[in-house]
C-alpha cells in the first residue's frame, strides 16, 4: 500500500490529527495501520480477515479467532492462521494456557511447575469483548469458565513485559533470543496475528508498542514460528508441524 502523507504544514497537521484521534503512531504516513484503525472505529464489517504488512510485519487482522490444539499438523491446512504459543517438544500438546470451545487444553501457566510463575493471557469473553491478565491458572479468572469463549497464554508484552517474573530466565531465557516470533494482540475490538521476523523479545515488545495494542502476548518463536495468510509475504514456514494453532475468523 502506498502511504499518504501530508506535504504542506496544514496537510501534516490534518494527518497527525487523524492519526492521534484513531490511536496509531503519529508519523505523517497514512498506511495500513491507519486504515485498519479507522475501519475499526467506524464499525465497518465484511472486510475481515485481512492479510496486511503493518510496520514491516506480516499479519492477519480479524474480528475473532479460534485457538486449536492440534498434534503434528501444519498451518498449510489452516487458512488465515498463525503458530500458537509454547508446546511440549514431545508433541503431547500445549505447554501454555489454552481454553477454547468449553475445554481447557492446558489450565496452568507454562512455568507453573517450575516455580508457579504466572503468564500473561488474552481472552475473549462470551459477550465478545477482549481483555488481558497475568495469571497462574485459569481458575484465577473471575467468571471462568462460563464467561469466556477462549483464553490464550504466552509471554507478556507492553505493561506486562517482565520475562523474569514469568519464569523466562536461566535455561528458559532462550525464548528471548533473536529469531522469528509470533504475537497475538488486540486493539479497537480487532485481533491481530503478527509474525515478527528476526527480532529479540525486547524488539518484539517495542513493535507491540508501535502497534499500540490494548493487550499483547508473545507466542512461540524459532523454527516453529509460522503464518499462513492470503498474501505471499504472509505465507511463511507453513509446512512446520505444530501442536497449537490460532486461526482467524
Amino acid at each position: 500500500m502506498k502511504e499518504l502523507s501530508g506535504q504542506t504544514a496544514s496537510e501534516k497537521r490534518l494527518v497527525l490529527a487523524w492519526q492521534g484521534h484513531i490511536g496509531v503512531r503519529q508519523d505523517n504516513a497514512i498506511g495500513p495501520a491507519s486504515v485498519v484503525s479507522t475501519l475499526a472505529r467506524l464499525g465497518v464489517k465484511g472486510c475481515w480477515p485481512a492479510t496486511l504488512k503493518i510496520y514491516n510485519c506480516p499479519c492477519i487482522v480479524c474480528e475473532d479467532v479460534v485457538p486449536l490444539a492440534v498434534k503434528q499438523k501444519s498451518l498449510s491446512g489452516y487458512a488465515n492462521a498463525i503458530s500458537g504459543s509454547f508446546a511440549y517438544n514431545d508433541g503431547s500438546g500445549p505447554a501454555s494456557i489454552l481454553f477454547a470451545d468449553g475445554k481447557a487444553a492446558r489450565s496452568v501457566s507454562c512455568h507453573y511447575y517450575d516455580g508457579k510463575y504466572p503468564e500473561s493471557v488474552i481472552f475473549c469473553r462470551r459477550d465478545g469483548s477482549f481483555g488481558g491478565a497475568r495469571i497462574r491458572t485459569l481458575q484465577d479468572l473471575i467468571g471462568y469458565p462460563d464467561g469466556f469463549a477462549w483464553v490464550v497464554g504466552g509471554m507478556g508484552l507492553l505493561s506486562n513485559y517482565n520475562p523474569a517474573v514469568e519464569g523466562f530466565k536461566g535455561a528458559f531465557s532462550d525464548v528471548l533470543r533473536r529469531t522469528n516470533h509470533t504475537v497475538l494482540g488486540v486493539k479497537d475490538g480487532l485481533v491481530f496475528l503478527v509474525y515478527c521476523p528476526n527480532m529479540t523479545a525486547g524488539e518484539v515488545n517495542a513493535r507491540a508498542q508501535t502497534f499500540a495494542f490494548d493487550h499483547a502476548i508473545m507466542l512461540d518463536g524459532g523454527h516453529i514460528a509460522a503464518i499462513n495468510g492470503t498474501e505471499s509475504f504472509a505465507r511463511l514456514n507453513r509446512s512446520q508441524a505444530q501442536q497449537y494453532i490460532i486461526q482467524a475468523r
